[in-house]
């Protein structure tokens, strides 16, 4: 069924959201818990900007705090696989270090610009192991902080005066004055320069991430000591080998004091491992570089393996402190001078996380001059990049960069260090004058930024494009976090919106399901049909986190969106590829949650179409309760599901043919004299269930869990009915005045309305209950109504009116259904009697003796057949004095043109047209049928229950000859059915006498209300 399909329905070789669908069944809790916070901010509500605001950054905080519970269970239930992988990682790039080269001698020459391929680093199988998944988490776990820190940086506070505020920090923060400390001078430039800021926050996000994701530093030690092969304890000695080599040489030459590396004696300074290596022959750490010679291999991975723990270490943001701890302990102090062990000390209680060296007068200026120099003279990458981390510089850090992360912090690092020395020489020449600065000419990286207050977005584009990172840049989490820092996470939205339409092109019912028709349609080309895109939509994960930054967005930080936008629009497809997978996933119950997040349109129209999928009648309550609690438009929801799948079952094309006729009655022999010619018949046409007769009475049993709906309810049953009997769906209808009566709706309304149930349509209803109300009055617990909500006597005679009215014609259509359920029944109970013996067919053997047994009172129960006569009587009497004089939204029918209608019809006059039309088609088609079945039944009572039916029957005549039958009349005459109608009460008069012939034992002469008497033709009573 289009747009209201099941799960199933859909072929998965059309289905653009297979892979969405098969990750449903696999995706595990973190969706209701998810769905869990945003239900309590939801319902928590927001009473002014300010708490909106608080319960947004709690819920990201909640957020953040599930991935994080989830990271820490994983590694716990994977721990030696995690860490196996981890140190795969590390051993691979230790194993790089030591199959490369030895270390070029000549400067940068060797080293070239070229990063390290993030497709070399070990990826787990799917189904191996839950280290994917862990990864999964760990990577949502930094999206989630990183969109804590965004909110913090860009979204303040409502009501805060950006400006005042920032006027007001710059006053406290100091570093404006000569001899401000330099410290001070750092915490004003990040002040003053907001983009410098988002440098410094993004950097420390990136900090933390890898201390949380990536190898710790021990383990990092550790296999270096395996790759060694030696303990690495014993690291503190410096070139150990390269020494011993040196001084066993020496004393073999006997040559005291330093070699001269350009003397004699140095040609004989070879390395035991490769004769062809020339030995440095001093070892002070330049004398590599200086010498233009080398060291013995064991010493090379050493001096590469400690660069390499150094770079982590400025990479996890290790304080310069604790970094140069780490050297000392291993007698390299040198090491421990050179990346910053002179920084600057901070007063204490001041601790500024990611300050830069800005010791000296020159706040730092002439050491990061030193590491680029000395990062352009280096010997392994790991140096380089190291040295490149302290002066700012980029490309001597990107061949040890392996991951999207890295080398975001590569550029960031450069743009902030380059930025920040510009600060200096442009604000603070007596720390660096412009002499200083022409000296020392820095790299600057901002030079190749177009637009500083851009530069994010620049960053991130070109890591999207850039060879090394694009695959990676593409990845679900990965673009989200890249919109987020570039500050373009509206123009994701909007492109992964595209995608979903694009996704959906070619398959209607998908887009029937999840698309508004006001929904712009996806261009042919362009971002949308970008495989990046439409692989965030297929990614469960991805979907999920995406949905929820969307929800956060656009319900607290960007509330201000224009709802009805085609830019909205598509955004809201988001959403409602989320509500999909929600939807196939059999998670149903969230789906209101969501879908209030969506525009109010786009609610009414996602919901109407999940409905179909909710078949319990406690489910069914439960939906439409939290579509309430979600101040979500449950009737208009209700009430487009019914059009939907209305429109589906084909009953509402006009195109389609109605039915002519139906025959409810079969031609008798003049010999079964219990019958006028004819009787019922015994096979209804119409009595089978297609599967969209079902699928409508299904959208209608929604409506019995809407007790305080008094109105459209009773217009959609009329509806359905009515499309029913015009194109002679008996057996629906049938199914749905059984399942779906006025009487049940009208017991929870009146309940909801009047404090107790009872049914409207009864006489008296209207008076209100004198002996339950005061009760009710007295105590809330046993009235749906509280007891100052229970109407008075005139409140509560006008709402069983209004019920009346409001119910008029659906109830009207219902008592001609249950008529013929009734005209069925009797049939059943005839041939119980007939097969019984109790009376003859045939009239030739209805003999006096008989007769006389048949009044004598040996005979079968007729108490069935008694009270399905009284029910006949009680629905076709009223009936048949009124029927469809009101439209089902209680228009009267003969206030309807039946001219034809104008091509600028409204809606509403359409409905009415064609609601009168159907009503003819009903009165011409049923109500001359059901006045011949009814002379056929009261003919037949006459001999099973009473001949007094007989007088019933003839009155037919005067009902149908009255001036208010003229509808009758015409019924009679528009389906040719007048001379078989006069042709029954002719049966019925001869049968009068009959009966009269034979009424010996009881002389009595019963007449009716009116005088009438079965006895009228017999020309020997007396009157």
């Amino acid at each position: 069924m289009r747009g209201s399909l099941s799960r199933s329905t859909i072929a998965q070789k059309d289905d653009p959201l297979q892979p969405l669908r098969a990750m449903a069944d696999r995706i595990g809790k973190e969706v209701e818990k998810f769905a869990e916070k945003v239900d309590n901010w939801s319902s928590h509500g927001a009473t002014n900007d300010k708490s909106n605001y608080d319960n947004t950054l709690s819920m990201v905080g909640q957020f953040r705090d599930l991935a994080e519970e989830s990271v820490k269970e994983l590694k716990k239930q994977n721990e030696a696989e995690n860490q196996g992988e981890l140190d795969q990682s590390v051993r691979r790039r230790i194993q790089k270090l030591v199959d490369a080269p030895r270390m070029s001698t000549e400067g940068n020459g060797k080293s070239g610009n070229k990063s390290a391929q993030l497709a070399d680093e070990p990826v787990s199988q799917p189904g191996a192991s839950k280290v994917p998944e862990l990864r999964q988490w760990e990577s949502e776990l930094a999206t989630w902080e990183l969109l804590q820190v965004i909110i913090d940086h860009y979204y303040p506070e409502p009501g805060t005066v950006v400006a005042a505020e920032k006027r007001s920090r710059l006053a406290k923060v100091g570093g404006a004055y000569r001899y401000s400390p330099n410290y001070e001078i750092w915490n004003r430039f990040l002040l003053e320069d907001d983009p410098a800021k988002e440098k410094d926050i993004i950097l420390r996000w990136l900090e933390r991430s890898a201390r949380t994701s990536e190898s710790d530093i021990q383990s990092i030690y550790k296999q270096l000591e395996e790759q060694a092969g030696k303990d690495t304890n014993s690291w503190t000695s410096g070139w150990l080998d390269s020494r011993s080599h040196l001084k066993q040489m020496k004393r073999l030459q006997r040559v005291d004091g330093p070699v001269d590396p350009d003397g004699p004696y140095a040609d004989n300074m070879r390395s035991d491992t490769d004769s062809t290596l020339a030995l440095v022959t001093q070892l002070d750490p330049d004398a590599p570089t200086r010498q233009q010679r080398g060291l013995e291999k064991s010493d090379e991975t050493y001096e590469k393996a400690l660069w390499m723990v150094i770079y982590e270490m400025i990479r996890r943001g290790t304080s310069w402190q604790a970094i140069a701890e780490w050297c000392k302990d291993r007698n390299e102090h040198w090491r421990a001078v050179s990346i910053g062990a002179s920084v600057e000390s901070l007063p204490e209680g001041i601790d500024i996380p990611g300050l830069p060296n800005v010791s000296g007068p020159n706040a730092g200026y002439i050491f990061r001059r030193m590491c680029l120099y000395t990062a352009s003279g280096e010997r392994s990458p790991y140096e380089a990049a190291a040295y490149g981390l302290l002066s700012g510089s980029v490309k001597e850090v990107l061949p040890v960069c392996r991951s999207w992360e890295d080398h975001l912090y590569a550029r960031y690092s450069a743009l902030l260090l380059s930025r920040f020395d510009k600060y200096l020489i442009n604000n603070h020449p007596n720390k660096v004058s412009q002499t200083l600065a022409g000296k020392f000419v820095f790299q600057d990286a901002t030079a190749d930024i177009s637009s500083w207050e851009n530069s994010s977005t620049t960053v991130i584009d070109l890591l999207m494009q850039h060879k090394t990172t694009s695959h990676q840049a593409r990845a679900p989490l990965k673009l989200i976090q890249g919109c987020l820092i570039s500050r373009t996470i509206d123009d994701l939205f909007y492109k992964v919106g595209l995608a979903v339409a694009a996704m959906l092109k070619q398959n209607d019912e998908l887009m029937s399901l999840m698309l508004s028709p006001d929904t712009p349609s996806a261009p042919r080309s362009g971002d949308a049909s970008d495989r990046h895109y439409q692989a965030l939509v297929s990614d469960p994960h991805g979907l999920r986190v995406l949905t929820h930054v969307l929800v956060v967005f656009y319900k607290c930080l960007t509330p201000n969106q224009e709802p009805d936008s085609d830019r909205r629009r598509i955004v809201d497809n988001v959403l409602a590829a989320y509500i999909e997978f929600l939807r196939t996933s059999g998670r149903e119950m969230l789906v209101p949650l969501y879908a209030s997040q969506l525009s109010p349109d786009r609610q009414i129209h996602c919901l109407a179409r999940v409905l179909s999928d909710v078949k319990s009648a406690p489910e069914q309550k439960r939906f439409i309760v939290l579509m309430s609690q979600y101040r979500t438009n449950a009737v208009a929801v209700l009430s487009q599901h019914f059009t939907i799948v209305l429109t589906q079952s084909g009953l509402s094309d006009r195109s389609t043919k109605h039915v002519s006729s139906y025959e409810m009655l079969e031609d008798t022999t003049d010999d079964e004299y219990l019958w006028p010619c004819k009787r019922i018949s015994g096979k209804f046409a119409g009595l089978e269930l297609d599967p969209k007769d079902e699928a409508l009475i299904q959208s209608l049993q929604w409506w019995k869990h809407t007790a305080r709906e008094r109105r459209i309810t009773f217009i959609h049953l009329a509806d359905a009915l009515r499309y029913f009997l015009v194109h002679g769906r008996m057996g629906a209808a049938i199914k749905l005045v059984n399942e779906i009566s006025v009487e049940s709706i009208s017991e929870s309304r009146t309940e909801a309305y009047c404090g107790y149930p009872f049914d409207f349509n009864q006489p008296g209803a209207e008076e209100q209950d004198s002996h339950r109300v005061p009760s009710l009055r007295r105590s809330s617990s046993r009235s749906a109504v509280r007891p100052a909500g229970i109407p008075s006597a005139e409140e509560h005679e006008d709402m069983v009116l209004e019920f009346r009215k409001a119910s008029q014609t659906c109830y009207e259509l219902q008592q001609l259904v249950r008529a013929i359920i009734s005209f069925r029944e009797w049939r059943e109970e005839e041939e119980r009697i007939i097969q019984s013996g109790f009376l003859p067919l045939d009239a030739r053997l209805m003999t006096d003796a008989m007769f006389r047994l048949k009044e004598s009172g040996n005979k079968v129960s007729s108490k069935r057949i008694k009270d399905l006569l009284e029910a006949i009587e009680s629905i076709l009497d009223p009936l048949l004095a009124s029927f469809l004089t009101r439209s089902a939204t209680g228009k009267l029918i003969s206030h309807v043109s039946s001219d034809p209608l104008p091509d600028n019809a409204s809606t509403y006059a359409k409905r009415l047209y064609y609601e009168a039309e159907d009503f003819k088609t009903i009165i011409r088609v049923y109500i001359p049928e059901v006045l011949m079945v009814y002379v056929s039944v009261l003919h037949s009572a006459s001999w099973l229950v009473t001949r007094e039916t007989t007088v019933k029957a003839m009155n037919l005549a005067n009902i149908v000859a009255d001036a208010d039958s003229e509808w009758i009349q015409k019924a009679l005459l528009e389906s040719r059915h007048m001379k078989s109608f006069v042709d029954e009460l002719a049966v019925v008069s001869r049968s009068m006498l009959v009966l009269g012939e034979r009424d010996d034992k009881n002389p009595k002469k019963k007449r009716g209300g009116k005088g009438e008497t079965f006895r009228i033709w017999d020309v020997n009573t007396v009157n």
